[in-house]
């Protein structure tokens, strides 16, 4: 086995050292393109990237140079080497300033929404990956119905129940993939519906899924937690003042659970509430959208006032500065 690797090995080295001398770049980008495939059929990950890399610089077509990015992105979301993975998408979309097709775009949308997951960035991956549903074309890398369920899933946390309902509940390409999800079409109509015991009980077989996933699972309880934030503040919407029992009862949870659940988001200034023990009810407070844009105003004044300060004070620096040199010129 090992001698019919090294021969195949020392043959590819015959080819690429053949194409150096007698042919052009093109032929020595093939050449090592073959290199790296067979590295990377042997697992060894660092010398594929390395000789990937290498192809990269006799690569002319902007096309070609992007799928060999595309090979290297790939490498680096299964092994989640974020700040390689970031440089690579970068550069990749200096390449499209340039000119390429909607396919190549479309899969870097891909790309770079399970990018923003692996970040914690869902608004973005879900914005990315609803946007690349209809020309999907990355089914090399994940398939179709997994893309459905990272999109959906991101979605939820992040969206707004209009774009939710537009893009996701109403989307031809995601309905004819969400029922073969368990729990995920009934999960997502649930909180579009108000529906919230039936959206709790699919939150546990969704939550294990999320939680299972190569991709997701990392961050499974810090989504789970959000999806509940959603899923209350949704509820607490309709009312001014209600009791906990009540909204216990929605939920399908006990008193004790929904009470600490509110506490801590409360808390956490995530839920602009409060609770009355005594009372045992859940007052909440209607924000003043004016009051808010006035208080958001003056801290953006504030920092531009800070920046313009600073820069005032360089500038009186390098005028003494300048002012003494040209009193001694020596």
């Amino acid at each position: 086995m090992e001698e019919e690797k090294k021969k195949s090995l020392d043959e590819i080295e015959s080819n690429i050292k053949d194409a150096r001398e007698n042919l052009g770049d093109t032929e020595i980008r093939d050449a090592l393109l073959e290199k790296a495939e067979y590295f990377r059929d042997q697992g060894d990950i660092e010398e594929t990237v390395k000789v990937y890399n290498e192809a990269l610089t006799f690569s002319r077509d902007y096309g070609r140079k992007v799928d060999i990015s595309f090979e290297i992105i790939s490498i680096h979301l299964e092994r989640q080497k974020m700040d390689l993975l970031k440089a690579e998408i970068e550069r990749c979309k200096i390449d499209f300033e340039k000119g390429l097709d909607w396919e190549r775009r479309n899969r870097l949308k891909v790309f770079e929404g399970i990018y923003c997951i692996l970040i914690r960035n869902f608004k973005e991956a879900g914005l990315l990956l609803l946007g690349s549903i209809t020309t999907f074309s990355a089914k090399e890398f994940i398939p179709f119905k997994d893309l459905i369920f990272y999109a959906v899933t991101s979605s939820m946390v992040a969206l707004d129940r209009e774009t939710l309902n537009k893009k996701v509940a109403h989307s031809p390409e995601i309905l004819s993939e969400i029922r073969d999800i368990p729990s995920l079409k009934e999960f997502c109509d649930s909180l579009l519906g108000c529906d919230y015991k039936t959206f709790f009980r699919c939150l546990l077989v969704v939550y294990e899924r999320v939680k299972s996933d190569k991709f997701m699972g990392k961050h499974s309880i810090y989504w789970c937690k959000q999806i509940r934030l959603v899923a209350y503040r949704q509820f607490l919407e309709s009312y001014q003042t209600v009791t906990l029992q009540t909204m216990a009862d929605a939920f399908g949870i006990s008193l004790q659970l929904i009470d600490k659940e509110l506490s801590y988001f409360i808390a956490m200034q995530k839920i602009n509430s409060h609770i009355d023990k005594v009372k045992g009810v859940v007052n909440t407070e209607r924000p003043n959208t004016r009051v808010v844009q006035y208080h958001s105003t003056i801290r953006q004044a504030d920092f531009l006032l800070n920046r313009v300060q600073k820069l005032s004070r360089v500038l009186e620096l390098q005028q003494t500065q300048q002012s003494r040199h040209n009193q001694n010129p020596l």
